[in-house]
Parts: structure tokens; C-alpha cells; sequence
């Protein structure tokens, strides 16, 4: 009796010993945990990758560990490390929304753009309403020329987040690439009111105009995008085509030599449209 009941008290010991080591590796997992969170928000990436690594090594199975050092290393520029991570996270947490989401984002950079669908289709799953997984799966989809596609789904964003800028220029890029232009300018103009300083999407809008036959707006578009971002070769070049085609040949030729003087890569293309000297 005796025995038994000093084995007892040996059995509970030990238990109580492994309950304190696990409070003890807890607490130092998440503490770990904390200070990555800092140092990520403070944008102290390889010091936020090391506190993760930390937090890994105390607590193996923490998804989110997994899925915030991936973060971490995506803003590294070290992608194959952080679609590691995310996979990782998603294996030990197929229900982590955020970790299939950041997924897709990896697979985008690297041009994995089957792979991201895929993804994306994992974050619509367990969130059917989610405008980010709609937006980010038509952007895979506008890489893989699949515009009918991309415009369903950027349909779907536009009805959860109206304001969101990105979904307007890139249903306008599929627009377009459909040769459905007066469409791609409706939606670049959304675009601008909810951001009126960007040039690529007056330059995008001009560039629907055009092809429109809507020379004079074309101009002006692009005349607003130079004014934003004068150092933009391309945008000269577009706007010398387009004066050219209204028979404003001077101002043409000032434009393709601006062009080439801020861009020379751009000579060959350019050259044939400019016109010599006259003496």
C-alpha cells in the first residue's frame, strides 16, 4: 500500500514537471512570436525571420509561425523560402485562410500563375466572400490570357469592395485585351477618381482611347500623365503616334525624341517615325 502510493506521487511529480516545461516552451514560443510581429510591422525583416525561427524551434506546430516567417522572407525577396514557410503552415493548418492567400501571392511572383489559381480557389473555399482571394485569382488569370475569367471573378471583388483601385485597372487590362475598349476606359476612369494621381492608369485610359479613335482625349490623358510622371519614355512615344495621327507633326516629333532621349533602348522601335531635319 505503502508502495503503491509513493509511486504515485513519483507519477505525479513527473507530470507536473512536463506541465511546467510545457508552460515554460509556451511562453517562450510566444514571446518569440511577439517580438517577429514587432520587428516585421517596424519593417525589420531578418531580425522578424530570426524571432520567427525561434518561435518555430520552441513550438514546431505553430502555423502561424510558419505563415508570418514567410512574410518575413516574401519581403526579403526570398520567395522560395516563404512558399516553403506557407506550405509548411497550410500542412499543419489546412483552415489557414491567410497562409493559402500568401501562397497564391508567392506563386504569382514566381510565375507560377496555375499554381496561384489553385490557391485562390483554397481561400475561396473556406471564405466564398472574400474580395482578395475574387481580385488575386483574376490578376493569375489575366497572366494566363484568361480575360473572360478574370473579368468574372473581378466582378465578384468590385461587389465586396467597391473602392478597391486594383480591381478597376486590371478589369480595364482584361477589357482591353479583349478589344473591349470603350469598357477598359469606363474602368479606368473608376480608377482615377478613386486615385487621380496615377499616370499609368491615364496612360492605360489613353491608350483605350486610341483605339477608339478618341485622339483629341487620348492627348489629354496623356498630356496629364507626362505632367505626373515626366520621365516616362513611353508615355511620350504613345503621345507623339497619336499627334502624329492628327496631323500635328512638330509636336510628334519633339515627343519620339524625348522619347528616345529618356529611354535610347527605345531607338529602333521609335527612329522610323522620326522625321529629318530641315535645313
Amino acid at each position: 500500500m505503502g508502495m503503491k502510493a509513493k509511486t504515485g506521487l513519483i507519477w505525479c511529480f513527473c507530470l507536473l514537471l512536463l506541465s511546467f516545461a510545457t508552460v515554460i516552451i509556451a511562453a517562450e514560443a510566444q514571446n518569440a512570436f511577439n517580438e517577429g510581429v514587432k520587428f516585421y510591422k517596424i519593417g525589420k525583416y531578418k531580425e522578424a525571420v530570426a524571432a520567427f525561427s525561434h518561435a518555430i524551434k520552441a513550438a514546431p506546430k505553430s502555423d502561424e509561425a510558419y505563415n508570418n516567417r514567410g512574410l518575413a522572407y516574401f519581403k526579403l525577396g526570398e520567395v522560395d523560402n516563404a512558399t516553403k514557410d506557407y506550405v509548411e503552415a497550410t500542412k499543419l493548418n489546412p483552415k489557414l485562410t491567410d497562409a493559402y492567400f500568401n501562397l497564391g501571392n508567392a506563386h504569382m511572383a514566381q510565375k507560377h500563375y496555375d499554381q496561384a489559381v489553385k490557391d485562390f480557389d483554397e481561400v475561396l473555399k473556406l471564405d466564398p466572400q472574400a474580395p482578395r482571394g475574387y481580385r488575386q485569382r483574376g490578376l493569375a488569370q489575366i497572366a494566363l490570357k484568361q480575360y473572360d475569367k478574370a473579368i468574372q471573378d473581378l466582378n465578384q471583388a468590385q461587389k465586396a469592395d467597391a473602392k478597391d483601385i486594383e480591381i478597376y485597372y486590371n478589369r480595364g487590362l482584361a477589357y482591353r485585351r479583349l478589344g473591349k475598349n470603350e469598357l477598359a476606359a469606363q474602368d479606368y476612369s473608376e480608377a482615377l477618381k478613386l486615385d487621380p494621381k496615377n499616370a499609368e492608369t491615364y496612360n492605360n485610359r489613353a491608350n483605350a482611347y486610341f483605339l477608339l479613335g478618341k485622339y483629341d482625349d487620348a492627348v489629354k490623358d496623356y498630356d496629364e500623365a507626362i505632367k505626373l510622371e515626366p520621365k516616362n519614355a513611353r508615355i511620350y512615344a504613345n503621345r507623339g503616334i497619336i499627334r502624329s495621327r492628327l496631323g500635328k507633326n512638330d509636336d510628334a516629333q519633339k515627343d519620339f525624341k524625348k522619347a528616345i532621349e529618356l529611354d535610347p533602348s527605345l531607338k529602333d522601335k521609335i527612329e522610323p517615325l522620326v522625321m529629318p531635319s530641315k535645313r
